[in-house]
């Protein structure tokens, strides 16, 4: 699926900064860093995890959240 590969090919590209996030550390971005395709995928499956990184979307502040799931 096209979404899934472009949220990885993301981790995959910023996964040192993304991987040395401690815990309950996020980094907070905001919705024009993604596409509309992006944007929609986690609005409607909650979350997408990758190399125990995980992406979602934040409907209280309308962001997109990354944490590292293995701090």
């Amino acid at each position: 699926m096209k979404i899934m590969k472009s949220l990885k090919d993301f981790i995959d590209e910023n996964f040192n900064e993304f991987s040395n996030l401690s815990t309950s550390e996020v980094i907070e971005c905001t919705l024009d860093e993604f596409d509309s395709e992006e944007i929609s995928y986690l609005k409607d499956n909650y979350r997408f995890d990758y190399k125990d990184i995980c992406i979602y979307y934040v409907e209280r502040t309308d962001e997109i959240w990354i944490e590292n799931m293995n701090s």
